[in-house]
């Protein structure tokens, strides 16, 4: 049984955290190691501290709404107080909300009981029965964690030996064959174990992988935004004669994936990585392939950082994102034969949206693809059956939109 810090130590902790994120829009552990490091908290208590942390920035909306309908208001130090009121329970938050929006809205009932902004709700229920979306809200909530054998530096058996040697326990799946869902630990970093810092296996989301799984480039790749580089060195595992020309806004994420790569056994003799904006770069040559894992909200990532559903309040945030998107994609069409969008997003701008476009200006057609528990995309689109999704509550892991596209622009 886990020691649970003093009631005031929490409410510290939590109002801090929940402070930062709110007003610096940053990750969760972005905000839990910048608090715990300028307050200096007790070692023994930070795994706690972390857990409480994260349910209360993943269920935020839940708790503000019952803080304000009782009297305790809307910024963080109510929320909190709200919170330690009823026990620092989840449960007990869940079991409350749920009776209390019986009456109220599905939109609203959903928003509340799974703690996202009302618009998002609002957005998917056109294009899925409620049902549809309770599920994929619920099973975002969910934290897992997910592993990729890296066949560039090991065997998937060798793996295995190195993750049962360090005591974490894993379930194997049928497809990718690489990949590893990892049963124990859920909450303690893995980034020191001997299977992980010596690039034998990768954290790595089972959603990640099927972008490049739906392309499997073999000769020339371009990726248009590339850091911090796991799908392309996937790209490299999947393919011994692929060369590339890597693309990323940010110097600071180029340096981080060149270390990467390196690490990982990519060859990058074969890598070229560029400092760019790729919504604007120009080259002189076509490639056969191109991957476009767009800048996005992350609200396909919930599990992995909960703060994305604060940090994406707004609807103005993804029609930014979705301009940047479309930019991107746009430019990348004109050196590509076929490109891969994707997106860590559950929202239709960040995906069917951007295809649209694309679709109406006559620059790319989506092509049919066909891998195991891959969903098609929202309906009400006349691509719908041509673009693709993994669904969390089918695949288990995170949300993506993935969408192979033709392109008509590229001049071969």
């Amino acid at each position: 049984m886990e020691t649970i810090p003093p009631p005031n130590q929490l409410e510290f902790f939590l109002t801090m955290v929940l402070n930062y994120i709110v007003k610096a829009h940053v990750s969760y552990d972005k905000a839990f190691k910048t608090i715990i490091k300028r307050y200096n908290l007790p070692k023994w208590s930070l795994r706690i501290f972390y857990k409480i942390g994260y349910y209360t920035v993943n269920y935020y909306y839940t708790l503000r709404w019952l803080a304000a309908k009782n009297g305790y208001g809307v910024k963080p130090a109510g929320i909190v107080a709200y919170f330690s009121r009823i026990g620092f329970s989840i449960r007990r938050a869940q079991a409350i909300i749920r009776e209390e929006t019986k009456r109220l809205s599905t939109s609203m009932r959903l928003s509340l009981i799974y703690s996202y902004p009302e618009f998002i709700v609002k957005d998917l229920l056109k294009h899925m029965p409620p049902r549809e979306v309770e599920k994929i809200l619920m099973k975002l909530n969910e934290k897992k964690r997910w592993l990729r054998i890296n066949l560039l530096k090991t065997s998937i058996e060798e793996a295995h030996t190195c993750l049962e040697q360090e005591n974490i326990l894993f379930k194997p799946i049928d497809y990718p064959e690489y990949m590893l869902f990892v049963e124990h630990p859920k909450w303690e970093p893995i980034g020191r174990t001997k299977c992980v810092s010596e690039g034998l296996v990768v954290p790595q989301d089972i959603a990640s992988a099927y972008v490049v799984e739906a392309t499997r480039p073999e000769k020339s790749l371009l990726d248009a935004c590339s850091a911090p580089g796991l799908k392309l060195s996937l790209a490299y595992m999947l393919s011994d004669k692929l060369s590339s020309i890597a693309v990323d806004v940010s110097s600071k994420r180029i340096l981080v994936e060149q270390k990467l790569l390196d690490r990982l056994g990519v060859p990058t003799q074969r890598v070229l990585l560029i400092n760019s904006d790729s919504s604007n770069i120009s080259f002189n040559k076509v490639f056969n392939y191109a991957i476009v894992d767009a800048p996005c909200s992350g609200l396909g990532a919930v599990y992995s950082d909960p703060a994305v559903k604060i940090n994406t309040s707004k609807k103005s945030k993804l029609e930014h994102y979705h301009e940047v998107q479309y930019n991107i994609l746009k430019n990348t069409l004109k050196y590509a034969e076929k490109v891969v969008y994707s997106t860590c997003s559950i929202h239709p701008m960040e995906g069917e949206e951007v295809i649209k476009k694309i679709i109406e200006e006559n620059l790319a057609e989506p092509v049919k693809i066909n891998l195991p528990k891959l969903a098609t995309g929202y309906r009400g689109y006349s691509f719908s059956k041509k673009v693709y999704r993994t669904q969390p509550h089918i695949i288990n892991g995170q949300g993506f939109f993935i969408a192979v596209l033709e392109s008509k622009v590229v001049d071969k």
